[in-house]
């Protein structure tokens, strides 16, 4: 592993262990300043590891000269516009897809070897944990988004499908084949959404695992870009994000601000993640991490 992952994966179980022995017990939602933060760092720090797509776009399409850019920005644009109008026509549909979208994501965040099964029990399990011990949260949390009834509904579903999602878990644990730093992750993914409440959970794993270890993959695999270039890419749409987020925030319902703010992050992260995974995918990022990843584990 080299140095740059070997010090983030350090952070992130320092931070792990910092957050599980001084975030146990607390409830985020009965402190209004502590879940400012949580969402404000799932945002600042979150979304600019999704600011790449523009650099892996270039390097995938050979986005040589401005007609070639507006055509990728208007297939970005129009996938998040896609993405919102299917929450808006069927928001039911499009909450349970967007959880199954995000445990497949998540899902490449650690070196699992290349086994799906494996992969997708460590995704399944960052979106199905919390609803073990924090049931009732989850509940709220989701009733911000949809209908009460439904995401009591979906929370149940988490709870029967996290047992599966454990046993793979513990399956990953014996595996010789995976590392123990990996092994280490995996359990400090496993404590944090069982122990910590929901919103502090996902801010912890968001952005000091998934975005941050993205970040750096993204920096060896985009090696034909300055470091100039890099900043800019990080800097400059997320600014942008946030303006718009602010903007939609501003001309909103007149709901609570702790709804409208979940809901704007929510809709916004998903709007986002569809066309992040198919700028991955279509750069074939995930197959070079894997083979990455093996080079690293030796």
């Amino acid at each position: 592993m080299n140095k740059l992952m070997g010090f983030q994966s350090n952070l992130f179980i320092l931070i792990s262990c910092l957050a599980l022995a001084l975030g146990f017990g607390v409830e985020i939602n009965d402190n209004l300043y502590l879940f400012y933060i949580a969402l404000g760092f799932i945002v600042l720090l979150g979304v600019p590891h999704g600011s790449l797509d523009v650099l892996f776009a270039s390097q995938t399409y050979q986005l040589g000269n401005i007609t070639h850019w507006m055509k990728f920005i208007a297939y970005y644009v129009l996938a998040s516009l896609a993405v919102i109008l299917v929450w808006l026509i069927v928001p039911n549909f499009f909450f349970i897809a967007f959880l199954i979208l995000s445990a497949l994501h998540f899902s490449d965040d650690l070196n699992l070897i290349d086994s799906k099964v494996l992969k997708f029990g460590y995704g399944a399990s960052i979106i199905t944990f919390p609803s073990l011990f924090f049931s009732t949260e989850l509940i709220q949390l989701y009733g911000m988004i949809i209908n009460v009834e439904i995401a009591t509904t979906i929370v149940k579903a988490c709870q029967l499908i996290s047992l599966p999602a454990g046993l793979l878990i513990i399956v990953q644990l014996f595996k010789e084949q995976i590392d123990i730093r990996t092994k280490l992750e995996s359990l400090c993914v496993c404590a944090l959404f069982l122990l910590l409440t929901p919103i502090l959970s996902f801010g912890v794993y968001f952005c000091v695992m998934h975005s941050a270890r993205h970040l750096i993959r993204s920096r060896f695999f985009l090696r034909k870009f300055t470091r100039q270039a890099f900043l800019n890419a990080l800097i400059l749409p997320t600014i942008a994000v946030v303006l718009i987020g602010a903007l939609i925030w501003w001309v909103g319902s007149t709901k609570t601000l702790e709804a409208e703010l979940i809901r704007i992050i929510f809709i916004g992260l998903a709007a986002l993640t569809v066309p992040h995974a198919w700028v991955l995918q279509k750069s074939n990022f995930q197959t070079w991490s894997i083979t990455y990843n093996s080079k690293d584990s030796q």
